[in-house]
């Protein structure tokens, strides 16, 4: 009997071998504060976040089996519904410490930003291959690719939500580095979107607090935040070897958030460096996996779309490890396929299904292996009909 699964299946494992950590983390970092809230119920938060993993493995295995050229046709529709999203979340979103990220129909919250963020590499995956020729010339080829990376850009940023801005544009700006754009083209972008983000930090005084402790905090000027006071503290806890699973202290109204945006902390306090470092050592792996993918890709907008996906998570991951750490401000991302949240989870699994099914190699087999013997049948029959007439 043949072997049926096709896709890479290293990249699966490690990608469920994170969703494992993350439900024993959600668990451990969330229990306290559930038992003490509404429902009095200590696993509230885990069916929540098993609910959302369920969806997301289902959605992953749908997209897995949509050919990705589908999916790229359908790209700007994809992106203009986004757009509208993004939109609609600035007049009826949920205002939450002065942003609006999110909305809820019938109780479930959605963020749009984590939609734009695919639907923009989706078309981006496209629209680049596209412009191949043009795109080391700014007017015609780099131009038209930034206004709509700026258009999807702007509502994030009015949310306000800068953290989830400033990702996407560098995820963008790989994207575009490796379609071909000139390197002083880029250059110029980086020193225009430290012009755009000084603007916007003196527009939104919050986000400008945030960033402005970060730095005194590293020249030692003042404490860092709360939030990365506590964080530091889970790390010095948790040691090498870590307190133990269900033994974090901080989870106990301390450090804020503890199964969302610092759930990389309570992984610190519970398992220790050693817990920390085998985290990053599998996202390492889903960056080598997802680079292997786009390398051996069918064709050239496949190795972009690979590229996106994989650069959108593993950035993420960084990041989130980074914030904890104390070495980049707060922003309020989560840790991909890890962190309670239900917009981030099914989406990063809809894009981890669409990752798969570029890495299926039968099918670019199966259209090489028919279109070369269509050919040779093709040749043989002319040379038939060539000797029948001669």
């Amino acid at each position: 009997m043949k072997n049926r699964i096709h896709f890479d299946v290293m990249l699966l494992l490690v990608v469920m071998l994170l969703v494992v950590i993350g439900i024993v983390a959600v668990y451990s970092a969330s229990s306290y504060i559930a038992q003490e809230g509404k429902s009095a119920n200590s696993q509230y938060y885990l069916y929540q976040h098993l609910i959302r993993v369920v969806l997301g493995i289902v959605l992953m295995a749908l997209f897995i089996n949509i050919d990705y050229h589908l999916l790229q046709k359908l790209s700007p529709a994809i992106l203009a519904f986004a757009f509208l999203l993004l939109l609609y979340v600035l007049i009826k979103g949920e205002v939450i410490l002065g942003s609006r990220r999110s909305f809820s129909i019938n109780g479930i919250s959605f963020q749009p930003s984590e939609m734009a963020k695919y639907a923009l590499v989706l078309f981006l995956s496209i629209f680049l291959i596209e412009k191949d020729k043009q795109i080391k010339e700014f007017n015609e080829g780099l131009l038209p690719v930034l206004l709509i990376v700026g258009l999807v850009l702007f509502p994030i940023l009015l949310e306000p939500d800068m953290g989830s801005a400033a990702i996407i544009f560098i995820i963008s700006i790989v994207m575009i580095f490796i379609a071909g754009a000139s390197l002083y083209h880029l250059a110029s972008l980086g020193a225009i979107a430290m012009v755009t983000v000084s603007v916007f930090l003196k527009i939104f005084p919050y986000q400008k607090s945030r960033v402005a402790s970060f730095f005194n905090a590293i020249r030692g000027v003042e404490e860092p935040v709360y939030q990365v006071k506590q964080s530091l503290i889970s790390f010095g806890n948790g040691g090498f070897w870590g307190v133990g699973l269900g033994n974090s202290r901080q989870k106990m109204h301390f450090l804020p958030h503890p199964f969302n945006d610092f759930i990389y902390s309570i992984i610190g306090e519970e398992t220790g460096m050693i817990g920390c470092l085998v985290v990053l050592l599998l996202f390492m792996v889903f960056l080598w996996r997802g680079l292997w993918i786009a390398v051996h890709a069918p064709d050239k907008q496949g190795q972009l779309l690979a590229i996106g996906i994989t650069a959108s998570i593993v950035i993420y991951a960084l990041i989130n490890a980074g914030i904890a750490l104390n070495l980049l401000p707060v922003t309020g991302i989560t840790m991909p396929f890890i962190s309670y949240g239900g917009s981030s989870m099914i989406m990063n699994f809809i894009a981890l299904g669409v990752l798969l099914n570029i890495s299926i190699p039968h099918k670019r087999n199966a259209r090489s292996a028919l279109l070369f013997s269509q050919q040779k049948i093709a040749a043989s029959r002319a040379k038939y009909r060539k000797k029948r007439i001669g």
